[in-house]
């Protein structure tokens, strides 16, 4: 484009810019050469089409090029419309003379423009970036950030002129390890993550790379920080770990708690039969007694531990979350002080969730009892219950979690609070900041076990002096609520014939005599080997098989699974110390008839064998 920024003509307008054509002005662009000539001359140029004619006809028109080097990038003309008058080549040197000052002035002019623009969209540039930038002599001293920085502290503005030790960790002296320092020191770029005390107190963590700037002799003068702000990856990260942990945990604590509850069952089994069989008048009718109920307690335990394994799910229906809180208020009523008062908040319009209504009820109370051991003096124990969509963002956190509608279940106190250390470590089995005598340390493991094997998670806020507030995420099911029928089954009689195959001696003993007590015939065998070598030539007569899941030479599986290679409709009552986990549930996808955990009492193992006989699985 050609332009015309100083114009000055009696007779012809400043032209708009356009594009270079062929005339006088062009022609001296491209030949990068002087031009004074006639009206005469012009004219015969354009006959030779040299040029073309363009604006008022002048009387002489002196022309020269404006250079920088060897480029030509504008021309400067004067033209007079007198007949009288005539260009002399003074003229034309002078002219030449004065064009070499202009153009230098209009380069350094244009020059200085370019360098603004250029600072303009460096500052842009600079701006633009949504990670911290920070520019450091090298005593440390900030010189220049950009908006990102002055953002992510912005309680200590400006930051230009202040140390950066000073005004981004708020200490008097250089940090003990300092990436920056090193980037001096070495003369290469560094990498470290350093803590973010930002704006209104916000906490996290910042990935710094740390360049070094040279001087034209190679010494460092000064470095540019650049920090990125990673406090959600690290949250993330820190979840992780934590989840692998609480795994591994759940491994160990699911192995003890199947081991002491195949102990438990030869003590909780005779127990029990031994009750039945015993009136209450007799003299060791209460010691029995207190060996029931000690060993119920111990199960207790065991299954915290179990669900804390994710391998304590047993009755899963749709449920309404609001029925399952009023009864276990119910139940509060008695263990809660005076000085403690309960508020509640119930969405009344709140959707069915799939649950386990004696774990998610235990949850809560759970819950509970430790919002009341967290204010000894009294306070307000809130508990709400709520609707939530949450997207990919809200879950992310969270390990295996996804996202949807939830339903909410929160328990609130303004209790003593948690410091960070406890947070990050109330969930672990065992962990209790109790007195001794006080607490097991297994009421929050069993907690989170429960949730996450409801497919849910858990939120904790928390800190010192503050209060807690606990919020558990249940998927919602949209299923009919079923109500539990509340209806015990007697101790039924039987005469058939069951086959118990458990590697454990007290187990197979006490199911033995329970079961042979109440009429049925009884076959036993030690391990899967043992039990397919008994059934096989009397599959017809074998009625039912209890079958534990982990035995030696052959597990619960595998014997399945031939078991039914000899009779496709052999009916099996599956057993196991580690309760209804995945595994189970894999196996009775395949056609096992029911499950029971152990340790069981005569109710319960009567109960199942006679549902399972009459039909009823």
């Amino acid at each position: 484009m050609l332009s015309f920024p100083y114009f000055l003509d009696e007779f012809d307008p400043t032209p708009k810019p356009k594009k270079v054509g062929r005339g006088l002005t062009e022609y001296v662009l491209k030949t990068g050469q002087p031009l004074l000539v006639s009206d005469q001359q012009v004219e015969q140029m354009a006959k030779e089409g040299l040029i073309e004619l363009i604006g008022a006809p002048s009387n002489e028109w002196l022309g020269v090029p404006l250079k920088r080097g060897e480029r030509t990038f504008g021309v400067l003309v004067i033209q007079s419309y007198q007949e009288d008058f005539h260009y002399s080549e003074r003229d034309r040197e002078l002219l030449i003379f004065v064009s070499q000052h202009i153009a230098d002035a209009l380069w350094r002019k244009q020059a200085e423009n370019e360098i603004k623009e250029s600072q303009r969209f460096l500052v842009a540039v600079f701006n633009g970036i949504k990670d911290g930038i920070s520019v450091l002599d090298s005593d440390l001293n900030i010189l220049q950030v950009n908006q990102a920085m002055d953002e992510l502290y912005a309680h200590q503005v400006p930051l230009a002129g202040k140390k950066c030790f000073q005004a981004y960790h708020g200490r008097k002296k250089s940090c003990r390890v300092c990436p920056t320092i090193r980037a001096i020191k070495q003369k290469i770029p560094q990498v470290d993550i350093v803590p973010l005390v930002g704006s209104n107190n916000r906490r996290g963590w910042l990935e710094l790379h740390a360049f070094p700037l040279f001087d034209s002799s190679g010494r460092v003068n000064g470095v540019i920080e650049y920090v990125r702000d990673i406090s959600e990856r690290k949250l993330l990260e820190e979840r992780f770990i934590q989840a692998q942990k609480m795994e591994s945990i759940g491994l160990l604590a699911g192995g003890i708690a199947h081991d002491f509850n195949n102990i438990l069952g030869g003590i909780l089994g005779y127990a029990s039969w031994l009750k039945t069989n015993i009136k209450s008048d007799h003299p060791f009718f209460r010691p029995v007694d207190t060996i029931e109920k000690s060993a119920s307690r111990a199960a207790e335990l065991t299954a915290q531990l179990l669900a804390f394994a994710r391998g304590g799910k047993y009755n899963i229906r749709p449920s309404n979350l609001n029925s399952v809180i009023g009864e276990s208020l119910k139940l509060l009523t008695g263990t809660l002080d005076k000085s403690i008062v309960i508020e509640t908040q119930l969405n009344e319009n709140l959707p069915t969730v799939e649950i386990d209504v004696g774990q998610i009820q235990q949850v809560l109370l759970n819950l509970c009892v430790n919002a009341r051991d967290a204010m000894p003096g009294g306070g307000r124990l809130s508990i709400h219950s709520s609707l939530a969509r949450l997207n990919e963002g809200d879950v992310r956190s969270q390990v295996d979690a996804k996202p949807g509608w939830f339903a909410v279940m929160t328990v609130s106190d303004n209790g003593m609070g948690m410091d960070g250390n406890t947070k990050r470590r109330i969930f672990e089995p065992f962990f209790t900041t109790k007195e001794k005598g006080k607490g097991t340390g297994l009421g929050l493991s069993m907690v989170y076990g429960v949730v996450k094997n409801h497919g849910g998670f858990i939120n904790v806020y928390s800190e010192s002096g503050e209060g807690s507030t606990f919020k558990v995420y249940l998927p919602l099911s949209g299923k009919p609520e079923i109500m539990e029928s509340m209806v015990e089954a007697e101790l039924a009689r039987g005469h058939e014939t069951i086959l118990i195959i458990d590697d454990e001696d007290a187990i197979r003993q006490v199911a033995s005599d329970i079961l042979g007590s109440y009429g049925y015939q009884v076959q036993i065998a030690v391990d899967g080997e043992e039990g397919i070598a008994i059934y096989r030539p009397l599959a017809e007569q074998i009625d039912l098989v209890i079958l534990d899941m982990v035995m030696p030479r052959k597990g619960g599986r595998e014997t399945f699974l031939k078991l039914k290679e000899i009779n496709p409709e052999v009916r099996v009552l599956f057993s196991t110390g580690y309760g209804q986990n995945d595994k189970v549930n894999e196996i009775l996808g395949l056609g096992v008839r029911g499950f029971i955990q152990k340790p069981y009492q005569i109710r319960d193992l009567l109960a199942k064998v006679r549902e399972i006989l009459d039909g009823k699985y």
